[in-house]
């Protein structure tokens, strides 16, 4: 693959209050235009990959919603970062006050007292809002891994503080190797890989910019929880001998390729990708996604987040993303997708147990 074409310069994204009003019209004007779930086959329950029995060295991975999965491996936990509160398009579209809905995240958490790395791909509201609250209440051991912005947030929470790392200066790109990170006595190591935000319809992208400095206070509305930084993770769930025994990687954004693609395999042991999590919302908004990170990758499993609207409670009935063709998603990846493998929609609280395959 010829990547050599520079990556599209990342703009700030609607930000004035007179543009804010405008494309909030917009979007409430669009609310309607939603897909079908149906062509994405969300499942409830429990589904296993490639496991035999009740395996003890098996991967699990809980769907929390929007970009959010607990990943469970050894007797240690990390996640990345849930969303529950879903204020509706309107709210948000048009800049009414937004925050953590508690009794929400409350009732749908499940328990994550022993997560260790809340992963943060990027620092919009339905990424990092709840974030907060959830490491403040429910995961008191856990350090946020993120964008500067997000450090720049989070430094207004004193419960947060000496809890949250920014990667901007370790990531890496599609052409060279990031820093690791340890975590869960080294038994897991993830990478920051730089990537970026697809619009989120027509071409505009919403919430862009950074935050520069330390706030006093969490922002008001989705305007001030800007995006930094997007980055995707490279995730590595280690056996004894320090070797990867599962290779993920994660998006809870679409890019335009390469941003968010791994390096060469030469600088990453030469391990294969066994598990893909792609983000559905916005896919239509940028070049050859998924099957261009597909082809990089081969995954055997490939996984869908940020499928489902997150502008509706997570009390009521699923209904796909807006703005969102999921037909033409399913038909895409399928058709991207190695001979030997599958790819799964789980529905919040679905489960997936993935054994590794080496």
């Amino acid at each position: 693959m010829n990547f050599l074409p520079a990556l599209r310069r990342r703009g700030g994204g609607v930000g004035s209050a007179a543009s804010a009003t405008a494309i909030g019209l917009l979007l409430v004007g669009l609310v309607g235009c939603t897909g079908s779930i149906k062509h994405l086959h969300p499942f409830a329950g429990m589904q296993s990959v490639g496991c035999a029995g009740n395996p003890a060295d098996a991967l699990d991975l809980t769907y929390l919603g929007a970009g959010g999965f607990l990943m469970h491996w050894n007797g240690h936990a990390i996640m990345t970062a849930p969303f529950y509160s879903n204020p509706g398009l309107a709210h948000v579209g048009l800049g009414f006050p937004i925050s953590p809905n508690t009794k929400l995240i409350d009732a749908h958490l499940p328990p994550v007292d022993d997560v260790e790395a809340i992963l943060v791909g990027h620092s919009h509201y339905d990424h990092l809002m709840d974030a907060v609250y959830v490491g403040e209440t429910h995961a008191p051991r856990a350090v946020f891994y993120g964008n500067e912005t997000m450090a720049h947030i989070l430094a207004s929470r004193p419960k947060l503080h000496g809890r949250y790392v920014a990667l901007d200066a370790q990531a890496g790109d599609w052409w060279q190797a990031g820093t690791w990170q340890y975590v869960a006595d080294r038994s897991i190591r993830f990478m920051a890989l730089r990537s970026e935000h697809a619009p989120h319809f027509m071409g505009i992208k919403m919430f862009g910019g950074d935050v520069d400095e330390d706030l006093s206070h969490l922002p008001r509305t989705a305007y001030g929880w800007k995006e930094g930084q997007t980055f995707a993770f490279l995730i590595d769930f280690l056996g004894p001998d320090g070797k990867p025994r599962v290779r993920l990687h994660y998006q809870d954004a679409g890019s335009n390729p390469p941003a968010g693609l791994i390096p060469p395999p030469d600088l990453l042991d030469n391990e294969p990708v066994d598990v893909a999590i792609l983000c559905v919302a916005s896919f239509g908004e940028v070049s050859d996604y998924p099957e261009t990170v597909v082809h990089q990758l081969r995954p055997h499993t490939v996984i869908l987040g940020h499928w489902e609207s997150f502008f509706r409670s997570p009390d009521r009935p699923l209904r796909a993303v807006p703005f969102t063709d999921t037909k033409q998603f399913a038909l895409r990846l399928t058709s991207a997708l190695p001979d030997d493998a599958r790819w799964y929609t789980p529905r919040p609280d679905a489960k997936l147990q993935i054994c590794p395959r080496r």
